[in-house]
């Protein structure tokens, strides 16, 4: 028995103070107390030392260390047993949760919160996700969904299985937001049917009153005369525009005569509660194509092949532009989506600042939509959006895309009314060796030599024949400026083309510009 007592220690409840002997074993656990069942891990805290005796005091053997009941008289020379507790589990479970998982659980629980408030307050026309299909959202909902489930499980490990599913429980409700939450999500560009306002015709007299009566509501006097009128014009179609705002109506009508190549005769005429109808002469689109058009400024409603007439309900909410600061926010996640809708609408103002903001923005984002929708607007481009057309496209586009083909195809158009063709589309152009450049690039250059002499020094070999004819006559400012260019050309042809004409000149102000270019081949040879 007594070396029992030596193997064992006495402790102390740090609640109760109630004292029990205890197996060393224990030393460093988690036990529980006989009398308060409070929970404490023996320690040295917890250890209470052994009495210390003087000489003359003898040991009481008969004080009771266990009982839980108060000492008695009855109960002072009972048969005491020694304390014996379960094993206890490990001390993890006791142990609280580490604070670097607790901030993985809250990072997790915070990016689910953060996705369902950008998922709601986005999902506006206005909103940041406004233009994003409902399976483009569900799909970001998903990935958000599952980095905070697996992050909320990490961070919980002794109820694993219930945080998991609780966890799973939000990440369903975030991925079916998108569907309750639909408001801006259709496409930017309508898509809807054109449907016949006479699909069949079974009752001719009900019919004939349906177009008696539309002819009446839009005051059709001004079609019925561009229609007698038209002869060999080319085609007249009359757009009917319901509901339309005073502030747009300058606006679509622009898109519309722009769109349809008519001719300037065309009018359009303002009618009762917001309404307008639009006269197009010498419409260059059918009335199917124009209906096709017309889906850019609302819905098509009805198509009457009889009246030339084609009935539109304007949607005034997609000519609301977005805020400036919004639009110019590089590090803004919406920036490349907001400024890609901006090249989608009907106005050449904001289609010529999405252009600028775009050009000096890295291709990182849309790439493939934004260069289609470049590509687009060449075909319609006048001189200035040619040139933030070329300047964008000179950032954005990788010469396979067949963007050069058609900004040369732009250029060419706009030459061929002896227009100017801008700086940056040529600039664009012998980027990537157009060949049709280079005679346009020489009668620009013609023109004005000076505004052109740089960029017909980036043409390179390919201008070569053009410039050597420009070396042996013309102006002195033509030969000087010729002579500067072929500097920088360089080649065998251009070179022995300027030691000739170095030779036999006598003027001394064009020797010194061919010596001086002559020197310059020099020094750039390998």
């Amino acid at each position: 028995m007594a070396t029992d007592d030596a193997q064992q220690i006495q402790i102390r409840c740090p609640k109760c103070t109630q004292r029990f002997r205890v197996g060393q074993e224990l030393m460093g656990r988690m036990v529980e107390c006989g009398a308060c069942e409070f929970r404490f891990r023996v320690d040295d805290e917890s250890n209470v030392k052994s009495r210390k005796f003087y000489p003359g005091e003898k040991r009481n053997t008969g004080l009771n260390f266990y009982s839980r009941q108060p000492h008695t008289e009855f109960s002072a020379n009972l048969p005491v047993e020694v304390a014996h507790y379960a094993e206890m589990p490990d001390i993890e479970r006791f142990e609280p949760t580490p604070m670097s998982k607790v901030i993985v659980g809250l990072v997790g629980a915070g990016v689910m919160a953060i996705t369902l408030l950008i998922l709601i307050t986005g999902a506006s026309q206005q909103g940041i996700l406004s233009g994003v299909s409902t399976d483009r959202r569900m799909v970001i909902a998903a990935f958000f969904a599952i980095v905070g489930t697996v992050m909320i499980s990490y961070a919980n490990p002794r109820s694993r299985v219930k945080a998991t599913l609780i966890a799973m429980i939000a990440a369903i409700g975030l991925i079916l937001t998108p569907m309750w939450l639909t408001e801006g999500s259709k496409p930017l560009i309508g898509t809807n049917p054109v449907t016949p306002l006479i699909s069949s015709p079974v009752d001719m007299g009900d019919s004939r009153r349906k177009i008696a009566d539309l002819k009446a509501e839009v005051l059709y006097a001004p079609m019925e005369k561009a229609l007698l009128e038209g002869g060999n014009q080319g085609h007249v179609i009359g757009v009917w525009m319901k509901g339309i705002r005073d502030s747009n109506a300058a606006l679509v009508n622009s898109y519309l005569l722009r769109a349809s190549g008519a001719s300037e005769q065309s009018h359009l005429y303002p009618r009762m509660n917001q309404n307008y109808l639009l006269v197009l002469t010498g419409s260059q689109l059918t009335l199917e194509e124009m209906a096709k058009q017309c889906e850019r400024v609302g819905q098509v409603d009805d198509v009457v092949t009889e009246l030339q007439l084609i009935q539109v309900t304007v949607d005034n909410d997609q000519f609301n532009e977005l805020p400036i600061a919004k639009l110019s926010d590089q590090e803004d996640g919406a920036f490349y989506q907001m400024n890609y809708r901006e090249l989608l609408c009907i106005d050449i103002r904001r289609i010529n600042e999405a252009l600028v903001r775009l050009s000096v923005a890295k291709p990182v984002q849309s790439r493939d939509d934004i260069i289609k929708r470049m590509i687009e607007l060449l075909d319609l481009s006048d001189r200035e959006m040619l040139s933030n057309l070329c300047k964008a496209l000179t950032v954005w586009s990788d010469g396979s895309d067949g963007a050069p083909a058609a900004a040369m195809k732009a250029a060419i158009a706009l030459d061929t009314k002896d227009d100017v063709i801008p700086i940056e589309a040529a600039v664009f152009l012998i980027k990537w060796r157009q060949p049709e450049v280079y005679p346009i690039l020489d009668r620009m250059w013609l023109r004005e030599p000076t505004i052109w002499e740089d960029v017909y020094m980036q043409s390179g070999a390919p201008a070569q024949e053009y410039l050597i004819p420009h070396l042996l006559e013309g102006s002195n400012r033509h030969r000087m400026s010729a002579a500067r260019i072929a500097g920088r050309i360089g080649g065998e042809k251009i070179e022995k083309t300027l030691r000739g004409v170095w030779e036999k000149t006598t003027d001394l102000e064009l020797k010194t510009s061919f010596g001086n270019a002559l020197t310059a081949i020099q020094q750039n040879k390998p």
